[in-house]
């Protein structure tokens, strides 16, 4: 086995220059001599050295001789032993670098001592020319001989780094025999177990540091090392913040968030200017207002401001305080008026959406004749019928207040403002009663056939009938201010503003006539069948016909600006509200159009539509509200077209049962219902969807 020198010649090999058969006494192969510890030192060492030859090696021979002929096994059993004692494992020739520094390590501090004792002891011949001494022998020096023969060997293995580098394997220290080795004392008695000492801290360190740090016990090298950081520049502490960060554990971090994010908690609103704060809370729909308000008092102040929820109602359509709040409030405590109309009108809006539907009242009086007429005002219920009666009934107990007798015909339109009624007949008269008593005011007589239509503006009401003429009458005096003539059929319907008068007829045609001066301003022409459906808002004219087809048309001008395609049959009903048209038809779909441009924006059908014809239909900016022929009264959304729910169902729907009209306000809905075969008595149903005085108000998510 060829064995590298530390000077650097690698391919010298001293074993053979020597002369193997040779007898030398054999000697323990655990412990080598002083001599041949020199020996193999001077192998090494002497190459180089000034003053020294080769001829220094031959004096050697007889020993370096005995050293190479010890037994193989003897060897190998040798050096376990003695590399046990040290806490040594073998390593192969890679880790030599490793040894070298390890073995520094372990004996710098040891060796120093012995280097001293052994220059005292050179002069002793049997240290340089015998073997070590035995457990039993003495040397001249007492200083030898109070050596055991053990540890005079361990000594001498331990002195010679370079007897390992040059005689055995490659050794390394275990790691955990590290902190061993490097404190074994060379004295027997000395050899007492103590505790380890760890990155240079004492026994009562370690003891210390066993307590749970705490801002009042801190680690004694945190004040340094918060001392070095408080003198970085920022952008040093930046990156040294983020190397600490990469290096915590999870738990670390949620701890650095949870101590970090109350730092960046501040209560804006507070801090602002009213008028600030205010101008940040009207960004907030109503129900974050209201979860805003239970943060806290200031808060509560704020979210409670009058101006800010009277915008709220504003964009929500609500124009009056109602007179009444919708929930008692305790002492001390003070509801804004505006945020009480907002809160009872989203309550009465889920009552109508999802809240359980209340029994309806159901009013009885015209026996089995036809409903053809129904009004709604306030809390009074006026409907006209083909028995020639008008009833007045109570919205609220449902009672029927008084009938008006005195028409020889059938009823066949109405009109209602506030205690004044005014009703057309088969019997060519219109009637202007007094709803409080019951009493006929006026008795109007002039057109020749059966009165058909009319609308009321003021103390002015048009009617239109089926001799072809319109009239203008004062309902104060009972006079008739003008009649309009130009149509050539039937006035099916008319509208009124108090400036223009709009009328339908079975001519195929609409006119815009001047009332003041009788005079017929535009002839709207383009429709191919019946007119019998019109809306007029002072700019523009919307006519439903029997051809299918709606038109819009400029009042001003008589152009037709749109004709809106889609319906399949006679559009039987229509309401239009700031430009939002919505028709319904006798194809039994209803259809949702902006007049401006055209376009339609919804249609209502899908699995839940109507069955049969719609009759009649009304909407607000939230709902559209339809019957039909098929017994039911359905609930939509009007800005997303989707079905909501049937308000009325009648159980003999699809088989006569019949809604013929609706008319609605914001907390009830009235419904005229019956049959033509008999499957369904005539009545009316009156739905409350009002908020209960029990109930909660408060906004839903």
């Amino acid at each position: 086995m060829a064995e590298s020198c530390p000077s650097g010649r690698s391919n010298f090999n001293p074993l053979s220059s020597i002369n193997r058969d040779s007898e030398l006494p054999k000697q323990d192969c655990t412990s080598p001599s002083p001599t041949e510890t020199v020996c193999l030192e001077s192998l090494c060492t002497t190459d180089n050295a000034p003053g020294t030859s080769q001829n220094h090696l031959a004096p050697l021979s007889d020993k370096l001789d005995e050293i190479f002929r010890i037994n193989q096994s003897d060897e190998e059993t040798g050096k376990t032993s003695f590399l046990n004692k040290l806490g040594l494992e073998e390593c192969d020739e890679e880790d030599s670098f490793e040894k070298e520094e390890n073995w520094e390590d372990c004996t710098e501090g040891d060796l120093s001592e012995e280097n001293q004792e052994l220059e005292e002891d050179e002069d002793s011949s049997e240290i340089f020319s015998g073997s070590p001494p035995g457990p039993h022998q003495t040397t001249p020096r007492s200083s030898y001989a109070k050596r055991s023969g053990s540890y005079a060997t361990d000594r001498y293995w331990r002195k010679r780094k370079l007897d390992v580098q040059n005689g055995f394997p490659c050794k390394k220290l275990l790691p955990e025999k590290k902190s061993d080795v490097t404190s074994m004392p060379f004295e027997p008695s000395a050899r007492a177990p103590t505790a380890p000492e760890t990155n240079g801290t004492t026994p009562s360190d370690k003891k210390s540091r066993l307590v749970i740090p705490t801002k009042d016990n801190p680690p004694p090298e945190m004040s340094d090392w918060l001392t070095q950081f408080q003198k970085w520049s920022n952008a040093e502490r930046i990156l040294a913040i983020s190397e600490l960060i990469a290096r915590c554990e999870p738990t670390q971090v949620r701890h650095m968030m949870q101590v970090i994010e109350p730092q960046f908690q501040r209560d804006f609103i507070s801090l602002l200017p009213r008028e600030l704060a205010l101008n940040v809370l009207s960004f907030l729909e109503p129900k974050d207002l209201l979860r805003a308000a239970q943060t806290c008092r200031s808060w509560r102040f704020l979210a409670e401001d009058n101006l800010l929820w009277k915008e709220k109602c504003r964009q929500a359509g609500i124009d009056e305080i109602p007179k009444r709040r919708c929930s008692p409030r305790s002492p001390g405590t003070q509801m804004s008026p505006w945020k009480a109309a907002y809160m009872r009108q989203h309550a009465i809006e889920m009552n109508w959406r999802s809240k359980p539907i209340r029994p309806p009242k159901m009013l009885k009086g015209h026996d089995d004749h036809v409903i053809t007429c129904l009004q709604f005002c306030g809390n009074r219920i006026v409907s006209g019928s083909d028995d020639n009666t008008l009833k007045v009934w109570s919205a609220i107990t449902g009672k029927c207040l008084r009938t008006l007798v005195g028409h020889t015909g059938g009823v066949w339109s109405s009109q209602m403002s506030g205690a004044t009624i005014i009703s057309g007949s088969t019997d060519r008269t219109l009637k202007v009663w007094d709803a409080e008593t019951g009493d006929c005011i006026h008795t109007l007589n002039g057109h020749t056939s059966t009165v058909r239509c009319m609308h009321l503006h003021g103390n002015k009401v048009v009617s239109g009938s089926r001799d072809a003429t319109l009239r203008v009458w004062d309902i104060k005096t009972g006079a008739c201010l003008h009649v309009l003539v130009g149509h050539l059929a039937a006035v099916r319907c008319v509208q009124y503003d108090g400036r223009l008068v709009v009328s339908g007829a079975y001519d195929y045609m609409v006119k815009v006539w001047n009332p003041e001066r009788e005079e017929c301003l535009h002839t709207l022409q383009g429709h191919t069948n019946r007119v019998y459906s019109l809306q007029f808002d002072g700019v523009h004219v919307v006519s439903g016909s029997l051809d299918t087809s709606i038109r819009v048309w400029e009042v001003e001008t008589g152009a037709c600006k749109h004709t809106l395609m889609g319906h399949q049959s006679l559009t039987s009903g229509m309401e239009l509200r700031n430009n939002i048209l919505v028709s319904g038809n006798a194809d039994s779909t209803v259809k949702v159009w902006d007049i401006v441009t055209g376009q339609c924006l919804q249609t209502l059908s899908g699995p839940y539509k109507h069955q049969s014809a719609v009759t009649c239909l009304q909407f607000n900016n939230r709902f559209v509200i339809t019957s039909s022929d098929d017994g039911t009264v359905k609930l939509w959304d009007v800005r997303t077209g989707e079905f909501i729910r049937n308000l009325v169902a009648l159980d003999s729907g699809g088989s006569g049962g019949v809604v013929w009209r609706i008319r609605a306000n914001d907390t009830k809905l009235v419904c005229a219902v019956g049959s033509r075969n008999g499957t369904e008595e005539t009545k009316l149903l009156v739905l409350d969807f009002d908020v209960d005085s029990n109930s909660s108000t408060t906004i839903s998510r």
